[in-house]
């Protein structure tokens, strides 16, 4: 059965069982159902930037481990937001790296006027006022959001935007129950605080 027969009612693992006996098209409809959970999830966590560089690192590694995925051990959900997780991580500390080398190099290099090179970025094209406030309005949630550590937001992403169990999260970040159910506590606190 090719990819264009398929209407795809099927569960993440079906369309798996199809791919790993042979029919790789299925491949598609894996990218079209998560590219926009995996996009939002690394955009949050890592940076908007970078997300969509990510979101591909994170397809390549699956596509090189599909054969492997072993649904008795975790959903194919599970498993996905697993490796964005591990990706995005593995993306940020590589670029933490590059940046401090870049930084050390722009220090050493100030030009006549003492400036480095990051002072001499240009800025932003200016917005109309409609996607100021809306800009605005999400820079305030990354701000509240940015007042958690980093699996608190985690959690609380994988949790009301990508609608998994906590049961489910503790897998994913290799964690406990109690410990998912404690950071959610504690991310809550923090967040009423900052909107309260």
């Amino acid at each position: 059965m090719s990819y264009t027969e398929h209407d795809f009612t099927e569960s993440d693992e079906e369309i798996i069982i199809l791919y790993k006996k042979g029919d790789k098209e299925t491949f598609k409809e894996l990218i079209n159902r998560y590219t926009t959970p995996l996009y939002n999830f690394t955009a949050r966590t890592a940076n908007k930037n970078d997300a969509e560089d990510i979101v591909q690192e994170i397809f390549i590694k699956v596509w090189k481990n599909l054969g492997r995925f072993d649904e008795s051990k975790a959903s194919f959900k599970t498993w996905i937001f697993t490796i964005a997780r591990n990706t995005a991580t593995d993306f940020l500390r590589k670029k933490r790296t590059l940046l401090f080398s870049d930084m050390e190099n722009s220090n050493k290099n100030l030009d006549s006027a003492g400036e480095s090179l990051m002072e001499n970025i240009p800025d932003g094209q200016i917005l109309p006022d409609a996607a100021l406030q809306k800009l605005q309005d999400e820079e305030f949630l990354n701000k509240a959001m940015e007042k958690l550590s980093v699996e608190e937001k985690e959690i609380m992403i994988l949790h009301y935007r990508e609608e998994i169990t906590f049961d489910e999260i503790g897998k994913i970040l290799n964690k406990s129950l109690n410990t998912v159910k404690s950071k959610h506590r504690r991310a809550l606190i923090k967040l009423r605080k900052i909107l309260g």
